[in-house]
């Protein structure tokens, strides 16, 4: 008997486009780091960008994101037509001044440039003996709605307003909330795969979604995915305290306890009625203030049989640098306002993939000596301290999360690098054992699907052990510490019975809890 390759599958709901409630739903799609640039450009990514009214001639600017490097300011000017025209004008301006040409001729040339949203003025320059009257001086002081300040030679003027309006439309671009939401999410899938270097055994698919299409896309699919399980599903969505958002959790969970696959899903600070993390100094004991009235929602799905299914992670990361004098662009100044945050799932399901990648079991994403995440971008706290996440919680305080059903993303101060410190799942079970218990259900359904039908009981017992002993050398050669398999059949006409007891090691499983599965053959 031969195990054709059982990949660990992560499926990922999230932003990667822009939705609206008529959005047609969308099937998972298959992706891998060198397939990111074609599945982006077949999405359509498009959106529309507000200008300053006062800017120029556009409005608003469309762009569509046709590749990852799109996402950075000059890869993004180079290739959108619009704004690399202007390049390419401002390029002209510069090169004429390095050949000397005068303000006339440059003024000449721009003004027959096609598509320019802007008037360029331009005075000529008064012959020697040529007097000015008092209001003439003033109309070359001063610059007409939309245009820039006159050239008197050399056409640097020119080359400054086209720069002005680059940069105005770049930060427009890097402010927009859709934009920044689209990229968050397509940089925390690039930061995902990226962890999976060379192995064959992971595979991604990702469908976009919405919080007002969520719903609807997780009813769709069910039947479809059945039949092609998922090993782990990641939400890239927002949650808070809100009654809607409640609601859509407890439909994610049992989603997830249909397929029995764990999903990672994250919270704002709303959540617990914040502004930001920063301000957690102010709550009480964190069980406690769980049991007040405003979470009775929050307890009733930490108690339902589906909460066990469902993991919740908080506090974002940084995976860039805000651009900025610090870290520069080429063709124009860009100073970006805020941080580019990226949501928690995705660093949580990256330590799952080390994991699994470092051990062969996706178990022990905790180890956070060997299991973190690196290299992040760092921002300033509390003076000359430093963290690559929103903010640094305390011993106590993760502790209390972990009670409560929260699994932090924690970094200590001064460092590059986070990690997920103690697990828990929302109703306060081991997310490691839900892994492991999911990694071996769907293995057993796999052999139901491509053994024989209609075995006997003594052979399937054999078959199913021959399969499971091959299924341990493939998943890191680490064995349980104990294996049952028995097969029976109650009366001849109906279906045999599997029984299966599993003891992990505590290398295959830290907890090293026991799985009792029960499955009509």
């Amino acid at each position: 008997m031969q195990i054709p390759s059982f990949p660990f599958k992560v499926l990922a709901f999230g932003p990667f486009s822009i939705q609206g409630k008529d959005h047609p739903l969308q099937e998972p799609i298959r992706i891998d780091p060198t397939s990111l640039d074609q599945v982006m450009e077949k999405l359509d990514l498009s959106l529309s960008v507000f200008l300053a009214p006062d800017l120029c001639r556009w409005d608003r600017l469309p762009l569509r994101i046709t590749r990852f490097k799109d996402f950075h300011p000059d890869r993004l000017i180079e290739n959108h037509p619009s704004l690399k025209n202007l390049l390419e004008a401002k390029k002209f301006v510069e090169e004429a001044q390095a050949r000397g040409l005068s303000g006339e001729e440059v003024y000449g040339r721009l003004k027959e440039w096609p598509d320019l949203p802007m008037e360029f003025r331009f005075e000529r320059t008064k012959r020697r003996g040529e007097v000015s009257s008092p209001v003439d001086n003033i109309l070359e002081m001063v610059a007409m709605p939309g245009e820039g300040p006159a050239s008197p030679t050399g056409g640097r003027p020119f080359g400054a307003q086209i720069t002005l309006v680059l940069q105005q439309i770049m930060r427009s671009i890097f402010s927009d909330p859709s934009f920044r939401s689209l990229e968050s999410a397509w940089q925390g899938l690039q930061f995902l795969m990226k962890q999976k270097g060379t192995d064959r055994d992971i595979a991604f698919e990702i469908v976009p979604v919405s919080l007002d299409t969520l719903e609807e896309t997780l009813n769709h699919l069910i039947p479809s995915l059945i039949d092609n399980l998922p090993s782990l599903i990641l939400l890239d969505l927002p949650f808070d305290h809100s009654p809607r958002s409640l609601d859509l959790l407890e439909k994610v969970a049992l989603f997830s306890e249909t397929l029995l696959t764990p999903c990672l899903c994250w919270i704002v600070p709303k959540f617990l009625h914040l502004g930001q993390w920063g301000e957690i100094g102010r709550l009480p004991f964190l069980p406690h203030y769980f049991d007040e009235p405003a979470f009775a929602k929050w307890r009733r799905l930490k108690a339902s049989s589906s909460a066990k299914w469902m993991a919740i992670t908080c506090n974002r990361f940084l995976v860039r640098y805000p651009y900025g004098p610090d870290h520069p662009t080429k063709w124009v100044r860009l100073d970006e306002s805020d941080y580019l945050w990226v949501s928690p799932v995705w660093a949580m399901g990256s330590l799952i993939l080390q994991s699994f990648l470092n051990t062969g079991w996706p178990t022990r994403f905790t180890e956070w000596q060997a299991m973190r995440l690196g290299d992040l971008a760092l921002h300033m706290i509390q003076g000359n301290q430093s963290i690559p996440t929103e903010t640094n919680f305390s011993d106590e305080r993760i502790d209390q999360f972990i009670r409560g059903g929260i699994a932090p993303l924690v970094s200590p101060l001064n460092k590059d690098f986070a990690f997920i410190p103690k697990e828990t799942t929302v109703g306060g079970s081991s997310l490691g054992y839900q892994i492991f218990l999911s990694r071996i259900t769907h293995f057993l359904f796999w052999c139901k699907d491509h053994f024989e039908k209609d075995l006997e009981p003594n052979l399937l017992e054999q078959n199913l052990r021959k399969a499971f002993s091959l299924f341990w050398e493939k998943s890191g050669a680490l064995l349980p510490n104990r294996l049952e398999i028995s097969v029976s059949r109650p009366e001849t006409d109906q279906p045999s019975v599997v029984k299966m007891v599993v003891e992990p090691s505590r290398q295959m499983l830290p907890s090293g809890e026991k799985v009792e599965l029960e499955l009509n053959w």
